[in-house]
């Protein structure tokens, strides 16, 4: 809820700055090797996500009339799934074989968040418009 009330308080999506720079933080508590510590960067790794997908929901939303919603959103979401999330981790294991290190994860992961900002930047706010008619083009 609070990352809902930050985004719309700030021009850029607060979740993937956090998720942008806590990539290396992860990694970097992982690497440790602490249990304790590995377990703290799997809880504290919810926080940078939930901020990134509380919002979304609103943000897909607000893209499209009331005509195209459940449809344009749906599709959206799949097809980001798919193109986005599917070869992530493919991507992440030859980076990791490649470079030898997690931080070139981490680098994805801030290339990803670098994305999503520039992403939602060029998105038009529909905020205190009506969603009911179609928008203009």
């Amino acid at each position: 809820m609070q990352a809902g009330r930050a985004a719309t308080r700030v021009p850029s999506e607060p979740g993937a700055i956090v998720t942008g720079v806590f990539g290396f933080v992860y990694f970097g508590m992982v690497n440790t090797g602490i249990l304790a510590v590995i377990f703290a960067a799997i809880i504290l790794s919810l926080v940078p996500h939930d901020m990134m997908y509380g919002p979304q929901a609103a943000l897909i939303a607000e893209s499209f009339t009331g005509r195209l919603r459940y449809s344009g959103c749906s599709l959206g979401y799949q097809l980001a799934s798919v193109i986005a999330g599917g070869p992530a981790p493919l991507i992440a294991t030859w980076l990791y074989g490649r470079f030898h290190t997690p931080y070139a994860i981490a680098a994805y992961i801030g290339v990803c968040a670098v994305i999503s900002l520039i992403a939602t930047a060029l998105m038009t706010d529909y905020t205190g418009k009506n969603l009911e008619t179609e928008h203009e083009p």
